[in-house]
């Protein structure tokens, strides 16, 4: 009789043993599981980013492509043009802006602005604002222009006469002096800032600088 006790217990704790164990087996593959699902969030999250990221060139492209025209004007465009520059946060982004009130386009060269609450897709926004603390007055000695704005050397000296593979030259050619202005004449340095929104919340700020003959 005292041997099939024992026998009993001992089955008893076996079985006490293997469900321990396999309660351990599990709790190891739901941590396992959710190692893998956080990953993959990790991989999604990281992804939507570069792609948001790399939406920015449009806005930059965009900026490009209108700055000749809001430089010549010489008057700030809400949302759009700061003709001197703004003060900005620790991040170096513009903290005067009112980014609800800055147009949203899409990724595609689209000619018409899309809605800025849809949230499934990328959004670009884009400001310029022209690095000057004084607004400069056309024709004016290129020392005053220093003391007023962030400026540079004038595109025909910059990278030596006909320096024709220089930034500055690749910059005239892109610009092709529109507005009036010299490539003889001292360069303006305007701030580009770009920022995306796209799905899941990301959110993605690009700046660049341009410079522009002034006068």
């Amino acid at each position: 009789m005292s041997h099939a006790r024992a026998r009993a217990a001992q089955g008893g704790f076996i079985v006490y043993i293997a469900l321990i164990a396999l309660l351990i087996l599990s709790l190891a593959a739901l941590a396992l599981l959710r190692t893998s699902d956080t990953a993959g969030v990790i991989a999604g999250n990281l992804a939507f980013k570069q792609a948001a990221t790399g939406a920015a060139d449009t806005g930059a492209e965009r900026a490009f492509n209108e700055l000749p025209a809001l430089a010549s004007a010489d008057v700030d465009v809400p949302g759009k043009y700061y003709r001197l520059m703004q003060a900005v946060d620790a991040d170096g982004v513009p903290s005067t802006v009112d980014w609800s009130g800055v147009p949203c386009w899409g990724t595609a060269a689209g000619a018409s602005p899309i809605s800025c609450s849809d949230n499934a897709s990328y959004r670009v926004q884009y400001v310029i604002d022209r690095l000057c603390t004084t607004a400069p007055t056309p024709g004016e000695a290129a020392s005053t222009l220093a003391a007023k704005c962030v400026s540079g050397a004038p595109f025909a000296s910059a990278g030596g006469a006909g320096a024709d593979n220089s930034s500055h030259a690749q910059t005239t050619h892109v610009f092709g002096g529109a507005g009036g202005v010299s490539p003889l004449r001292p360069t303006i340095h305007y701030r580009v800032t770009v920022r995306v929104q796209g799905p899941r919340n990301t959110a993605s700020t690009v700046q660049t600088v341009v410079e522009l003959p002034f006068g």
